[in-house]
């Protein structure tokens, strides 16, 4: 079944097979992202390469993480999920405490330095590196303690990321063969990325809050003008929670008329029958089963 709904605790969004309370336990995979304006959660089993369950709650803008994940607690306690017992839990979190730092410069002990210089970091954190050979450098996050432990207290072992990396090894693996340059944003409630690709490389990435459509078309339009990216002649490729009948569709066209929705590459089908979202919807979360 497939519904929108205005909420702050209960799933804006839900796609779910109506027979997941049937399935084995320890048969599907949990893939969480979390961020400050929302949450999400996909249910998947890998070996049968299918989707049991995909739901998103939206939160208020301008709060915490930390207020995020308690609201994400609140509801994920009532949910579907609940009621399964997982065979491995990943979370992916978005936050805007992380760097991309170069692999020839990166010094693992030196990582939470490299971090403060770029972000002020005034919460006690958990430190995570990754590297991502794709692009030759690493991402460092920080991870709130708090939330660390309450993704341990809900699930127990849990694989943290920062939802970068499943956006740049995708996005990477679909470009590594295009010699044109091409910039990607990925659009998510209260914030969206943009990344630029040029001869195999990535050329430009960053992470931008917006509150209304016009901040979206400035920072995008502000990147081209910076990267000497042409408007006319640049093709914009858009994954996300986004339409092409929404408003910020309609104003990126105005100045961008080369634009493309960016499909996950999905190897996994929706189990049960039901109708499946767009394949550009919940980019992130569905190519988190490639790290899994």
């Amino acid at each position: 079944m497939f519904f929108l709904e205005a909420s702050i605790t209960k799933p804006a969004l839900s796609v779910i097979d109506e027979n997941i309370e049937r399935y084995s336990p320890f048969k599907y995979h949990l893939l969480v992202t979390i961020g400050q304006d929302s949450a999400a959660c996909c249910a998947m089993d890998i070996k049968n390469q299918n989707y049991a369950a995909i739901e998103q709650v939206n939160f208020m803008n301008n709060q915490s993480i930390e207020q995020s994940f308690d609201l994400f607690e609140n509801y994920y306690k009532d949910s579907t999920f609940a009621n399964i017992k997982f065979k491995s839990v990943t979370a992916i979190v978005a936050s805007e405490f992380f760097t991309i730092v170069p692999q020839a410069l990166f010094e693992a002990s030196a990582a939470e330095a490299i971090l403060q210089f770029n972000t002020n970091i005034n919460f006690e954190a958990e430190i995570i590196s990754k590297q991502i050979n794709s692009i030759e450098s690493t991402v460092i996050q920080a991870v709130p303690v708090n939330i660390k432990k309450g993704f341990e207290k809900l699930f127990g072992e849990v694989k943290l990321l920062h939802h970068t990396e499943p956006l740049i090894i995708e996005s990477m693996t679909q470009f590594k063969n295009s010699n044109e340059k091409t910039l990607l944003a990925h659009i998510q409630n209260g914030h969206f990325e943009l990344m630029a690709i040029a001869n195999h490389k990535m050329i430009f990435f960053n992470s931008f809050k917006f509150v209304t459509t016009e901040d979206v078309a400035y920072y995008t339009l502000l990147v081209c003008e910076t990267l000497k990216l042409n408007p006319e002649e640049i093709t914009l490729k858009l994954c996300g929670e986004i339409e092409k009948k929404s408003t910020i569709y309609a104003l990126l066209y105005k100045y961008i008329r080369n634009i493309e929705f960016l499909n996950s590459h999905r190897i996994f089908q929706y189990s049960g029958g039901f109708s499946p979202l767009p394949s550009h919807f919940f980019f992130n979360l569905i190519n988190t089963a490639h790290c899994v």
